[in-house]
């Protein structure tokens, strides 16, 4: 007996058949895929000082280096 084959139809075929049809494993999916993207680029390198301790947000420090990884996650979440 000969199976189907399943069709994928559009971005939204592509991504349930990846794992990613529900919003919650898109978030996670965007927020690790920019979070590894700002850690090559050296985003978090500006919240520490030499030493490895923390900087506080007031000393010309960029924003909170997860804040990134968040928003674009919620994005996601929210939009797709």
């Amino acid at each position: 007996m000969v199976q189907a084959q399943e069709v994928i139809e559009g971005w939204r075929g592509v991504a349930v058949s990846m794992g990613l049809g529900s919003p919650m494993s898109r978030f996670v999916c965007a927020a690790l895929a920019s979070g590894l993207v700002t850690y090559t680029l050296k985003v978090p390198m500006d919240a520490f000082r030499e030493d490895g301790t923390l900087r506080p947000a007031g000393q010309g420090s960029a924003p909170h280096f997860l804040l990134i990884p968040l928003t674009v996650g919620t994005a996601v979440y929210l939009f797709t």
